[in-house]
């Protein structure tokens, strides 16, 4: 994974979701509707610009993404983007099926890819590699008929070696897991790379408080967030993805993310 020493004034606010429920769930990334909802007002009411530089992702298709998400963004007058796994998409109780994924994006909201599997791209051969990124965008575009250009990291993991192979398969934009990193695209000896876009990673427990200084560009709230994940990212390297995969399971959530 890639880290900087100190977030880049990035000219788009992205935040990640991932579940929303009515119920309680256990899982630190899950949040209700109406704290949901909060968010997002919190959101408009503060972001530092147009509504245009307001990105809000959800990852892995979690068919809460359909039946809460997307009814409370168009609620607040906004439109999501969907990464989604496309070996998941019809065949995974809980998420969503084609059927569903082509609502999406038929009411506006934007579909990018989430790899094949849901792999560790790190941790991928370098054929694997070309299976996830290449195999899952072909994938969304021939059952949505529609171009996919985006992706975001499995896992928040990425590097060098993952971002050229995101150019060769096409895509244009790749979201991370970094709070407040910007990287724009750029040309190396005639391959186009794709953007680096970090997002906020929301859980249950984020104040409005952080969400406002986020979305506001404060950079001491940018700062602390992008801090906290440092720390949390150095633990992971520390332990290796498999252990620290089994220590996040066991004490927040089945799947890391």
């Amino acid at each position: 994974m890639n880290t900087t020493d100190q977030p880049e004034d990035a000219p788009v606010y992205a935040f990640c979701y991932h579940e929303i429920h009515d119920v309680t769930v256990n899982d630190v990334y899950c949040i209700t509707p109406d704290l949901f909802l909060q968010h997002l007002w919190t959101m408009r009411d503060a972001i530092n610009g147009t509504l245009q530089s307001l990105v809000i992702t959800f990852d892995d298709g979690h068919d809460s993404n359909l039946q809460f998400a997307a009814p409370l963004l168009e609620s607040a007058g906004l439109r999501g983007h969907f990464f989604l796994p496309s070996t998941w998409i019809g065949h995974r109780n809980g998420f969503m099926s084609w059927e569903d994924v082509r609502d999406l994006a038929s009411r506006g909201h934007g579909i990018g890819s989430h790899s094949a599997t849901h792999a560790f791209l790190t941790s991928c051969s370098a054929t694997g590699m070309y299976e996830e990124l290449a195999g899952s965008r072909q994938t969304l575009e021939d059952r949505l008929g529609m171009p996919v250009t985006t992706i975001s990291m499995p896992g928040g993991r990425w590097n060098e070696e993952v971002l050229r192979a995101c150019a060769l398969a096409g895509y244009e934009t790749v979201y991370t897991s970094e709070p407040g990193y910007f990287r724009p695209a750029i040309t190396m000896d005639t391959l186009h790379m794709p953007a680096v876009v970090g997002r906020f990673a929301i859980q249950r427990r984020t104040s409005l408080r952080a969400i406002n200084g986020y979305a506001s560009g404060d950079w001491g709230t940018v700062r602390r967030i992008h801090s906290m994940y440092q720390a949390r990212n150095s633990v992971k390297r520390l332990l290796g993805d498999q252990a620290y995969q089994k220590l996040w399971s066991h004490l927040f959530r089945a799947t890391p993310n």
